[in-house]
């Protein structure tokens, strides 16, 4: 273990693009790459953690790290394993800013880098910090753009199924009709061997989202994800005592107080932290304290591999949401197996060591 007198040296951040394979609809967008911010924060003792928020604009990412290089006066020179401290000076130093968007994902991207640091001081991987020796990680497959057609969005789920995922998302158009039509050709699929699930990314009516819902109650749906804008808590909470149907939602949530309020107006049967957004692995902690408490199950959305570590630890995990455009942050991303990501035991902090394009980027 290190001295507890080391300190935090350094903070850097930049931009690292990741191109996707193929462009991807969801919602109002057609991805064409992911924009990741990384942050690293370095000790005294030579240790060096690493975090990342992640937009889908240039110009956003550009926002986020302006808003993390604002943040480096308010991490230098402190205690690295005091990451309570930290996160709490964190979030008053973003107060006229507000609780939100960039402010709130430099928080996310700081925090996660600060618990990769507090592991490799100790020496420990991040979801041992939490408590939890769990490395295998219920997940799910997550893709089917619908911007493709019926032919390749059953090659792409029938590929999932195939190595050896037992559930799979897929997006939905926002036309009810042709949003039907995939939920009842997936259904035809897979038939009852795999939980399907389908995400709307808010852009329904509440009486479209009502006939969508009915359609994967037909369709036995695991889930159905975020139909309304995430502000309108209370459409979902009705939606809810209407059909027979799981809803989810959370992805667009920041920081930890809405999560308060979704509990509270009964907006969702499944919450969906995003770990930048929510302001990183501390805001995790007590989004599933306050989960844990309502009896409500939480599955992370997207950065599937730091992600892992905080799923390990949540007594009411679901499963987490499993994309691989992430992967080229790392040197070597986690294994998938038996539709379970698979935690190392061979690194501390997130286990994970950033790749040469993200090292190239940060200038070390």
């Amino acid at each position: 273990m290190k001295s507890r007198q080391d300190r935090i040296r350094e903070l850097r951040a930049a931009v690292v693009p990741i191109p996707l394979s193929e462009p991807f609809a969801c919602g109002s967008w057609v991805l064409e790459s992911c924009i990741n911010v990384v942050a690293a924060v370095r000790s005294a003792s030579g240790s060096v953690g690493f975090g990342y928020a992640f937009v889908f604009r240039e110009i956003d990412g550009q926002t986020i790290l302006s808003a993390i290089n604002g943040l480096r006066d308010t991490v230098l020179n402190r205690d690295p394993l005091d990451i309570q401290g930290l996160h709490g000076d964190l979030r008053t130093a973003i107060n006229f800013l507000g609780a939100g968007g960039p402010a709130m994902s430099a928080v996310g991207a700081i925090d996660l880098a600060l618990w990769d640091l507090k592991g490799k001081i100790l020496d420990t991987p991040v979801h041992a910090l939490l408590g939890s020796g769990k490395t295998r990680v219920p997940a799910y497959a997550s893709g089917g753009p619908f911007n493709k057609d019926l032919k390749a969005l059953e090659r792409e789920v029938r590929s999932y199924v195939d190595t050896g995922f037992k559930a799979v998302k897929i997006k939905l158009p926002p036309e009810v009709p042709a949003a039907c039509q995939r939920i009842a050709a997936c259904h035809s699929w897979v038939g009852e061997r795999v939980r399907m699930i389908y995400d709307s990314n808010q852009q329904q009516s509440v009486k479209d989202a009502v006939t969508i819902a009915k359609c994967c109650v037909d369709h036995n749906a695991y889930w159905y994800e975020e139909p309304f804008p995430y502000w309108q808590l209370q459409f979902s909470a009705d939606l809810r005592q209407q059909i027979p149907c799981r809803l989810a939602l959370g992805e667009t949530l920041y920081g930890e107080a809405p999560f308060y309020e979704a509990v509270k107006c009964h907006a969702a049967d499944i919450l969906m932290p995003n770990l930048h957004k929510i302001g990183g692995v501390t805001a995790w902690a007590r989004i599933s304290g306050l989960c844990g408490i309502a009896g409500i199950p939480l599955s992370s959305h997207t950065m599937p591999e730091v992600s892992a570590h905080v799923m390990s630890a949540t007594p009411l995990a679901d499963m987490l949401e499993y994309m691989n455009w992430w992967e080229p942050l790392y040197e070597k991303p986690f294994a998938v197996e038996d539709s379970c990501l698979i935690i190392s035991q061979d690194e501390p902090g997130f286990a994970l060591r950033p790749s040469k394009t993200v090292l190239s980027a940060l200038g070390m």
